[in-house]
């Protein structure tokens, strides 16, 4: 398959799995919040998300051996792919022993003493704690396996084992209310084993499509190839844990201050926010192995024209899928929830607000990684997420509202994007020009004419669905003539059409119509196959 048809191949697979990820979302959330209560569902959110600190070193891990494992792969160096990906099982290994061990050491004093919990929940909250611990390890055993189906872009198949994970999920949580005792236990259980469906599925999978590439290793080759991932996660690991605390910061923060039932309404805004996430990280995922290879391969220009699609085509596909719901957040929110917790609706809007400034500079980061000579960058990177949690710990305690946390997140957003414009010029050799004209312009042009419409529509019509439907067709219709007329280049213009038309012509010759009359020989051709 060309390489930019399998990046659509990709990205449209990554959409579909967002579809079935989504709907399950908008499923599964209104029925666990109204089984467990607000306060239930703010325990269970603050948890996972203090465990979620614990997993940044895997992330970081990670995206040091997807980004070595893809040169190797665009070297064609097949050996050197077998070293990185033994060297990086055995860090994992060893990690994964090690995490294990400290968070179950740290556990009396996580939920005991850091989180502020009811009494009577503390012992189901112990629990849910190991089962989140269980959940982690499992993450990081399959990481390596998962930076390997990454780096082959075998995005197709990690999408199936996400949409088969999120139906164990589906399934769970729709009979939790015929399930008996603790309904936050339960919850928590199903959560955990839907995670570790997900998890196994990546091993499976590598062990049996790319055996030579999983065969391990001899340790004595290993050590240069350990120390390399080593020396580049740990720079990795800074921009990572930046992320993580400007995700998962703030949750911390408003417990502190304001308790669990605040965690409900960021919990709820967190996992709106993961949805929109889903949006523009189809298209960050499906370009990076291809940027990393092409840096490989020597294809500046390539490199070049990837990047800047990567920013564009994220921006504007999450801008068409959320800006119908920022202009009617709370009506959303309503219809999905019913009883909506206090500050959600201005939660999801500032969360929202800062992912869409990460997609215009994003698709960067890959370049930039590709030169392996990150440390400046993550430190800049990695300054300006983290940057958010102090300031924001000083408004709230000056008693300034819950939401001022997330402007703050906001502002670091804008100076992260700074900071990736600038070591993309200097590092990755991307001209500011070069994202300003194919990024900016259309990006900008897109926001300004759906903005002008769903204002418009705002303004003269009532509250309701007529209004929210509206709304979402015009919007979404004047932005996708933008972002196909402004925003996209010809040749893949072309190349989209080619692939609609292959599938529809597909279709067409496996449906039964067509099936029928290939049975069916008319008696002059047989005459003419029985002529000498």
């Amino acid at each position: 398959m060309p390489g930019s048809t399998r990046i659509i191949v990709n990205t449209l697979a990554s959409y579909v799995r967002l579809i079935v990820v989504g709907l399950a979302g908008l499923l599964t959330t209104p029925i666990a919040l109204r089984l467990l209560g607000p306060s239930d569902y703010g325990i269970f959110a603050v948890i996972g998300g203090s465990m979620t600190f614990l997993m940044f070193i895997n992330v970081a891990l990670s995206g040091g051996a997807q980004r070595h494992i893809a040169y190797s792969l665009g070297e064609q160096n097949h050996n050197d792919v077998r070293k990185w990906l033994t060297a990086s099982l055995l860090i994992h290994l060893v990690l994964a022993v090690v995490l294990a061990s400290t968070a179950l050491l740290a556990s009396n004093w996580i939920v005991g003493k850091l989180l502020t919990l009811p009494p009577a929940r503390v012992p189901a909250a112990t629990w849910i704690y190991r089962m989140v611990i269980v959940a982690v390890v499992s993450d990081i055993i399959s990481t390596p396996y998962q930076a390997l189906l990454m780096a082959h872009e075998e995005i197709l198949s990690l999408s199936l084992m996400s949409i088969v994970s999120c139906l164990v999920l589906v399934t769970g949580v729709v009979s939790l209310r015929f399930l008996p005792g603790d309904t936050l236990l339960w919850y928590a259980g199903i959560y955990t084993c839907a995670q570790i469906v997900f998890f196994l599925g990546p091993v499976l999978f590598g062990l049996l499509r790319y055996r030579e590439n999983c065969r391990l290793a001899g340790r004595g080759a290993l050590r240069p190839y350990i120390s390399e991932l080593l020396g580049y996660s740990s720079w990795y690991l800074l921009g990572t844990l930046s992320l993580v605390v400007r995700a998962q910061g703030p949750a911390i923060l408003l417990n502190h201050f304001l308790g669990p039932t605040v965690n409900s309404a960021y919990g709820i805004a967190l996992q709106a926010n993961g949805a929109a996430t889903n949006v523009s990280s189809g298209v960050v995922r499906a370009t990076s192995p291809p940027i990393v290879k092409r840096h490989a391969a020597g294809d500046q220009s390539g490199m070049v024209l990837l990047s800047n699609a990567a920013n564009r085509y994220a921006f504007g596909i999450l801008w068409i899928v959320i800006a119908p719901v920022l202009f009617e957040t709370q009506f959303c929110l309503k219809v999905w929830l019913h009883n909506v917790p206090a500050n959600t609706a201005a939660f999801v809007d500032l969360l929202v607000i800062a992912l869409l400034l990460d997609q215009l500079t994003l698709g960067f980061a890959a370049s930039i990684q590709a030169t392996g000579r990150i440390a400046a960058y993550q430190m800049a990177i990695g300054a300006s997420n983290i940057l958010a949690i102090p300031v924001g710990f000083v408004l709230l305690r000056s008693g300034m509202q819950a939401t001022s946390v997330l402007w703050v997140g906001v502002a670091t957003a804008v100076l992260a994007a700074v900071c990736r414009i600038l070591f993309a010029r200097s590092q990755a050799g991307i001209p500011f020009s070069i994202w300003f004209r194919t990024v900016i312009l259309p990006s900008a042009a897109c926001v300004l004419a759906s903005t002008l419409v769903s204002t418009m529509l705002l303004r003269l019509l009532r509250p309701g669905m007529a209004r929210f439907s509206a709304i979402l067709l015009a919007s979404d219709s004047v932005a996708c003539f933008v972002l196909w007329r402004f925003g996209t280049l010809p040749e893949h213009r072309a190349k989209l059409k080619a692939l609609a038309a292959g599938v529809v012509q597909r279709l067409m010759s496996r449906s039964p119509i067509n099936e029928a009359a290939e049975k069916v020989v008319p008696p002059f051709l047989i005459k003419e196959k029985e002529l000498p």
